[in-house]
């Protein structure tokens, strides 16, 4: 779809969104959520006139009913551990993609930020479904979090430019920075470890699609290869060495065992009649062609793989030890846990050994590296 479009829809939106709330205030916010209709920071704060934080109340009696049960206690205390083993893997992976960029060993298109591959590197209604499932499962996951531990939260709600999503929150109360550090930490690992549950779910439900029951269509045929200048892009690939083709598994199933310099039959249907064909493969075992699915099978692969991908790296990001990512708040409730593992002299000597080194001090001068290295990698790309 053309950018210019999407983004034409998207400031379309934002004028909505501003004559709507202009004109209704939080008037309509609330109707069919009585018990937050004294929450008079619903609605649109725009700022400079392109930026916006629209908060809502959508969600919240769900975070309320799944976040009643305590059991969620102990799953958000359980995930900080494991949260700081994935934060030390993304910190390290971090550091080296960077050194990597400025060395030129990667491209600069690397250092640029994720709004700004939509259109070019990701598709767009795919890449905005994708993003929105994955802050959407981020933030609810730290609403039930929060309200397992009776902290009140307040609204959801979404970061807007021009009308394009930025991100999402749910919006907790003044407790949260008045809770202890562990419970902090475990609100702040329920989101990232969400968006790692959704990135295994949908590589799990990949493979399903592969077997989705469609027609495949050279999209492309490369030059100096064996079937350029005699399949046509457009061609539905009918059968290859007399297997039926009728989805991408049986496609990859027949050319992941073909040889260089094997013998193809290959059978397409071209204006509703078939053309049988025979090539021998190249050095590499190809013949040179590129296929795609019907366009709504594509659309569901695509949607399924960004879906892996952006939760992939929306929850890995945000466990960088930095402020306000979570990550933040993770690292800090280290020592408080461990204090809480046991009331032996060796937790208690581990715990405040670790609170030297693991403390808002410290992170707060971490922080200030992380999002240096952030601001001079995407001014680097961009130049």
């Amino acid at each position: 779809m053309n950018n210019l479009l999407i983004i034409s829809i998207f400031i379309i939106i934002w004028i909505f969104l501003n004559i709507y709330y202009n004109k209704n205030g939080d008037k309509e916010v609330n109707k069919d959520n009585s018990n937050y209709k004294n929450n008079n920071n619903l609605g649109l704060k725009t700022y400079f006139g392109i930026f916006g934080i629209l908060r809502t109340s959508l969600g919240l009696k769900l975070i309320d009913k799944i976040g009643k049960y305590r059991f969620w206690q102990k799953v958000g205390i359980l995930l900080i551990p494991l949260c700081i083993i994935i934060s030390i893997l993304t910190f390290y992976m971090f550091l080296d993609s960077s050194i990597r960029l400025f060395t030129g060993e990667v491209p600069k298109d690397a250092g640029k930020p994720v709004i700004f591959l939509f259109g070019n590197t990701i598709p767009w209604i795919p890449g905005i479904i994708a993003l929105i499932i994955g802050i959407t499962i981020h933030e609810l996951a730290h609403g039930i979090i929060a309200k397992s531990y009776n902290l009140k939260v307040k609204s959801t709600g979404l970061l807007l430019l021009l009308g394009i999503p930025l991100g999402a929150f749910v919006e907790i109360g003044d407790e949260f920075k008045n809770a202890s550090k562990k419970i902090r930490g475990a609100v702040s690992s329920a989101g990232p470890m969400a968006n790692v549950v959704v990135f295994i779910i949908s590589i799990l439900l990949t493979p399903l699609l592969y077997g989705a029951t469609t027609d495949l269509t050279i999209s492309k045929i490369l030059e100096n290869n064996p079937a350029y200048g005699v399949l046509h892009e457009g061609d539905i690939i009918y059968s290859i060495n007399g297997k039926r083709i009728t989805s991408f598994k049986d496609f990859y199933e027949i050319i992941k065992n073909i040889k260089p310099y094997e013998e193809l039959e290959i059978t397409v249907i071209r204006d509703g009649k078939k053309y049988d064909y025979k090539f021998i493969t190249n050095e590499n075992g190809k013949i040179g062609i590129m296929v795609q699915p019907s366009s709504y099978v594509l659309f569901a692969l695509q949607t399924l793989y960004w879906t892996s991908m952006l939760n992939l790296m929306l929850g890995f990001f945000n466990l960088l030890p930095a402020i306000p990512l979570d990550g933040f708040h993770v690292w800090n409730a280290l020592p408080e846990l461990i204090r809480d593992l046991g009331k032996s002299r060796i937790f208690s000597k581990l715990s405040n050994f670790l609170e030297y080194i693991i403390n808002e001090k410290n992170l707060s001068s971490i922080s200030l590296v992380v999002w240096g290295i952030i601001f001079m990698s995407i001014a680097y790309s961009m130049f």
